[in-house]
């Protein structure tokens, strides 16, 4: 009784499963490279996360940052900066959150155009501002503080007024 080589042995059997394991061994590290690959790529493409102050775009842009602030005591606040655009103030061009803690909130717009700046929140009293930004060959960085009047303060102050008497 001789061990048979042929298409249906064990032996066969064996060895072919040991080449589709290695196949697909070297198709895993073959994707694994082309994933890398792809990694690779994309930060080359969109860049590394920059940790310093300043941003690389594509064409210059102004990045406005600021402070929102009570106006009554000076604390910072949350409030939704919504950018507008002068001609259509119904539509939205972008928007940020201020940090709740540090009122810092930050908004790119383009150079050279005119935006309104709608803040508005639950706490606060709805506020519009005009703001311009500076025609610019390279980006450029401003700030802009705001300051709110809070909703409490227009129920303190109205109950201060004392009614009119008929």
């Amino acid at each position: 009784m001789g061990f048979s080589l042929g298409p249906g042995s064990l032996v066969n059997r064996q060895s072919h499963l040991y080449n589709s394991l290695i196949l697909t061994l070297n198709m895993k590290i073959s994707l694994t490279r082309i994933a890398g690959a792809a990694v690779l790529a994309a930060i080359s493409f969109f860049g590394t996360p920059n940790t310093g102050r300043s941003q690389t775009f594509s064409r210059a842009v102004v990045v406005m940052t600021g402070i929102v602030r009570s106006d009554e005591s000076a604390k910072p606040t949350s409030v939704k900066v919504s950018i507008r655009e002068t001609g259509d103030t119904a539509r939205e061009i972008t928007c940020s959150t201020s940090n709740k803690e540090t009122g810092k909130y930050l908004v790119v717009l383009q150079p050279g155009k005119k935006y309104w700046v709608h803040l508005e929140g639950d706490s606060i009293l709805t506020k519009d501002e005009l703001v311009e930004t500076p025609t610019i060959e390279q980006t450029q960085q401003i700030k802009r503080d705001f300051s709110v009047v809070m909703r409490e303060a227009e129920v303190a102050t109205k109950s201060l007024i004392p009614a009119a008497v008929n």
